[in-house]
Formats: structure tokens, sequence, C-alpha cells
């Protein structure tokens, strides 16, 4: 009795530990395929839900803008979306230019003034909108070399709880070297901050800041069949970056090509991140929406 009693008491202790020391880490709680009925949906690529959790605005890739609503059952738990608003955007010149990679639209970020920016792949700069229905105005990102691919550009896209812009490409320049976080200064130039090691052939896609300070980092991997995602923790302390964490390493083929992320925080304090995924306006792929719930 004495025996069984002390392999009680390290069993318990040993679970106890395991859940005090437990790494934090990503659940997915809820996901759903989403099919609104307009006949040109598809190729979502950048997300921002509000602080309620309850609204969003995301962007497709071949230009447009979508806002609408997300429904939750008396849980809070998310069980779908409704397409409230579609609105095709211009660029900087007035124009919708064909074909669509020359209006390639892939990171969103909305900030505290209302005015939401989008980072735009093909001619790499940033996108203003004031008015979504007006036309923007154009910054400059980071240099890009001209042989560099035009689909490893600029995708993952956030600002700053202070306001500062920060952006990753979704290319580097070998399987080793890592993915440079950069920050636009006051003056308007770009600094690196911080390296994100590169893991096989994930590359960051999507991007946002959580109300806790921290900067999640969406990315993709793809193995010539089908996607996979991970989404990693970017620390931040006193505005600057001190450390990394994964918080979720999905399997291919889980979630189809997620590209966007959001993240907002429940009414019970614990930190959620909603991921949308681009079909690429294909009959073989579908847009997913996931919900993570953050447990640590």
């Amino acid at each position: 009795m004495r025996r069984r009693s002390s392999l009680a008491l390290a069993i318990c202790t040993a679970l106890c530990a395991s859940q005090l020391f437990a790494e934090p880490r990503a659940e997915p709680v809820a996901h759903f395929s989403w099919h609104p009925e307009y006949k040109y949906f598809g190729g979502v690529s950048g997300l921002e839900v509000t602080a309620d959790g309850l609204r969003f605005v995301a962007v497709s890739d071949d230009g447009t803008l979508y806002r609408g609503n997300l429904t939750r059952d008396q849980d809070g738990l998310l069980e779908g979306a409704t397409l409230v608003e579609t609105i095709p955007l211009v660029i900087e010149d007035g124009t919708r230019p064909d074909p669509k990679r020359y209006r390639d639209m892939e990171g969103l970020a909305l900030a505290s003034d209302g005015v939401f920016h989008i980072s735009a792949e093909h001619n790499s700069r940033i996108l203003s909108y004031a008015d979504a229905k007006g036309t923007p105005d154009a910054q400059q990102l980071p240099f890009v070399k001209t042989n560099t691919p035009k689909n490893v550009g600029y995708e993952a896209f956030a600002i700053s709880p202070e306001g500062h812009f920060i952006v990753m490409r979704e290319g580097s320049a070998s399987i080793r070297t890592p993915f440079r976080i950069y920050q636009r200064a006051t003056d308007g130039t770009w600094n690196t901050i911080y390296n994100l090691p590169r893991v096989g052939s994930f590359r960051p896609v999507g991007a946002d800041f959580g109300p806790d300070g921290h900067l999640y980092v969406l990315t993709r991997g793809f193995n010539g069949f089908a996607f996979a995602a991970q989404i990693e923790r970017v620390q931040f302390s006193n505005g600057k970056p001190v450390g990394h964490e994964r918080l979720f390493a999905g399997e291919f083929g889980q979630f189809d090509n997620l590209e966007g992320i959001s993240a907002w925080r429940d009414q019970q304090g614990k930190t959620r991140l909603v991921a949308i995924s681009d079909d690429n306006f294909s009959r073989f792929q579908s847009t997913i929406i996931v919900e993570f719930e953050l447990q640590e």
C-alpha cells in the first residue's frame, strides 16, 4: 500500500509539474469552410477582426475588400461568418488595372484612426485607404532586388501598439537564412529589428499584434501536395522584440492555405487568433476560417 501511495504521489507530482511548466500553445477550437454568395469571392489573404471578435475586414489578392460579421454561440464559440459588404479597390492612380497581379494585395493592417493599410506584393508598396471607395496613398516598403520573384514579397504586415509599420518578406536568401522583421521609423526609413529563424519550407504570410503587445506571425509551408501552417509569437518588451516561441505547428492538409491572421481578447481575458485561408480562386481549394485559443 505504501508503494502504491508513493507511486500515486509521484504521478500526481509529475502531472502538476507538467501543467505548471507547460509551454504556451495555440489550440484550434473552431473551424469551418466559408462559401459566401458572391460570384467573384476568393483569394482572401489579409484579415482584421474587431476587438469584440464579432466583425471583420478582409482583403483578397485580386484587390477586393470584404466586410462582414462573425457569428458565435452562447459560449462565444465561432460558428460562421456573414459577408456584409464587397468593395473593389483601386490603386494609387485611381484605376483598377488588369490582370489581377497588378493589384495583388496581401497584408492588411487597420490603424487606430480608422485608416486601413494594405501591403501590395507584385509592385511592393503600402497602399493606405482613408476611404475604402477612394484613391489610396502609396508608401515605400524596404527595397526588394529587381531579380526577386514577384510572389515572395511583403505579405506579413502589422501595426505595432506604438503605431509603427512592421513587415516581413515571404522570401529569404536561402533555406538557412532567417526572415527579417522590418520596422518603419518616424523618418520613413526601414530597419531590421529581429531575425525569425526559417523552418524548412515555412514562410511568413500574415502577422498581427495581439492585445498583449506581442507579434503573432503566421507561416505557411507547402510540400508539393498540401499546405500546413505554423504560428510563432515574437515577444516584445518596451516596444522591442526580445525572443520568439512556436505556438502551433499544423499538419499538411489540416487547414488548407492559411494566409491571414488577427488577434483579439475574449471576455474571459484569453487571447484568440482568427486565421483565414486563400483558396487561390481554385475549385480544388477552400476558404477556411479557423479560431485558435491561446493556452498558457
